[in-house]
């Protein structure tokens, strides 16, 4: 849900915050919603912290995330000290259970708030400077194998489901175009150009930065198909361009993309425990996309990063590392002893 849908239970200054990296910096409404739900639970600790803080050491996690954080106010946070956000890393690895990554994006968002405010002049000093993050191990990301995405699809648009045309073509794109969930659930007919002379999407990523896909003819086959049946909804319709549309005519929602995504991953990986399903996710689908492109296909990494939307190389080098299949290929056909004498 959107923190503008929660502006009243939230002070006053939180919400202006949220405003301005939504709309002066031009944050992703994904992003300043998961900002909105990390200070939400900061405020929670400051509020025990400063006004009952031996609750802090019986407090459960049921508790905790029924406390109202609407009578926080920028003194609370200005009375933090470095050693007392400290205390509140450490309340997140033990009491929230919280992993190193959480927690360190936990700090980040801390971090930008006490900036924000002191640029601001709403407090003297900021707490959160020189605050280290915690280590984290590399996380390989997890995706679906050739065979298994072929599987994905075919069980898609043979099953039973109400929508599965529909359905196939949100999963056919995900795995083509390795689309985040926003940007895929932000597609607009407008975007699309399938006729005969150019087959392109336009995506909306990121910080409102475009770029521009060129899709495959079973992509357009699977959208085109889609089409045929889409809703016929009048210009007076607010989501009258939103490419897919759930059952109430309105555009899809990133939930509701989520469910359908995990179902039919429940049903390919019907035989994996529950732990094991859970890896797997719509973000599992756009890891697929990069992956198979660089192990399958030979894609440079530069290209994968413009498909990818990727700011930095970084980010996209991760791909590079996901499998050891080129390698075992190349190690497997190398022998030193057919190798003959440069003179």
């Amino acid at each position: 849900m959107s923190f503008l849908n929660k502006q009243k239970e939230s002070p006053e200054f939180l919400n202006n915050f949220l405003k301005y990296k939504r709309y002066i910096e031009s944050g992703a409404q994904t992003s300043t919603d998961e900002t909105y739900y990390d200070l939400k639970t900061l405020f929670r600790f400051v509020k025990l912290f400063l006004y009952d803080n031996n609750k802090l050491k019986t407090i459960t996690k049921a508790e905790f995330k029924v406390i109202e954080i609407i009578d926080v106010t920028i003194d609370d946070l200005g009375k933090m000290r470095r050693t007392d956000l400290s205390d509140y890393m450490c309340f997140l690895a033990n009491t929230l259970e919280n992993d190193s990554r959480t927690r360190n994006r936990k700090l980040a968002s801390a971090k930008r708030l006490y900036e924000y405010l002191e640029v601001n002049n709403m407090i003297s000093s900021n707490p959160t400077l020189n605050m280290e993050c915690a280590r984290t191990d590399k996380r390989l990301p997890v995706h679906l194998s050739l065979s298994q995405s072929k599987q994905l699809l075919s069980n898609t648009i043979n099953s039973d489901v109400k929508h599965k045309i529909r359905n196939y073509a949100i999963t056919c794109i995900f795995l083509n175009c390795g689309l985040r969930l926003s940007e895929l659930v932000g597609i607009n007919l407008s975007d699309l150009k399938i006729d005969n002379s150019e087959k392109t999407i336009r995506i909306h990523g990121k910080g409102n930065k475009e770029r521009i896909l060129y899709l495959d003819d079973a992509v357009c086959e699977a959208i085109e198909a889609y089409l045929e049946v889409r809703p016929k909804i009048g210009k007076d319709n607010p989501d009258y361009n939103a490419l897919f549309l759930s059952s109430r005519y309105k555009r899809i929602s990133q939930r509701a993309v989520q469910v359908i995504i995990k179902n039919e991953l429940n049903e390919l990986f019907e035989d994996l425990d529950e732990n094991e399903k859970k890896k797997y996710h719509t973000h599992s689908l756009r890891h697929t996309s990069p992956t198979l492109l660089y192990e399958e296909n030979d894609v440079n990494i530069f290209v994968l990063k413009k498909i990818l939307g990727h700011e930095s190389l970084e980010a996209t080098q991760i791909y590079t590392h996901v499998s050891n299949k080129k390698l075992k290929e190349l190690m497997m056909n190398f022998n030193i002893l057919d190798r003959e004498e440069q003179t």
